[in-house]
């Protein structure tokens, strides 16, 4: 029987192993130098949260990121989750779900009002799994490409 990872705070020598995640979650390659730049952008902001899934056999098996602002019409602070990703070998384990659990008590303790996702109308099992550990469909999102 396989445990259950466990979770810690993103550190810089983990950007690797994220971006490697991350291409697997856009089926594409990056720019690494601009993911470096982001990255380390990320580590540094007091209202952005990285946390990683560490297998059994210390690889990283998940990530998520979440950024903080304060919002005027939610008068304080609300957090969106900007990335999540599992690797196959580690779907459906429950550490989509330890990832965001991890996130609470630190959003909690700054007061946050909300936390909110955006999944891609196409990634339709996603969006089964974030009404499964409690969010609500109440939004619909518009984007403009430049």
């Amino acid at each position: 029987m396989t445990t259950i990872p466990f979770i810690r705070p993103a550190i810089s020598s983990d950007e690797n192993a994220i971006l490697v995640l991350l291409e697997e979650l856009e089926n594409r390659v990056f720019d690494a130098a601009i993911f470096t730049q982001i990255f380390q952008t990320y580590l540094a902001d007091s209202l952005t949260f990285l946390k990683v899934a560490v297998a059994e056999d210390e690889r990283i098996c998940g990530f998520i990121s979440c950024k903080g602002q304060p919002l005027l019409h939610h008068e304080g602070l609300v957090f969106e989750i900007q990335e999540l990703i599992v690797t196959a070998s580690h779907q459906g384990r429950g550490v989509g779900r330890q990832l965001i659990d991890a996130l609470k008590p630190e959003l909690s303790r700054l007061g946050a009002k909300s936390l909110e996702v955006t999944s891609n109308k196409r990634r339709k099992e996603a969006h089964a799994f974030y009404q499964s550990v409690g969010f609500l469909n109440s939004h619909e999102k518009f984007t403009i490409y430049f």
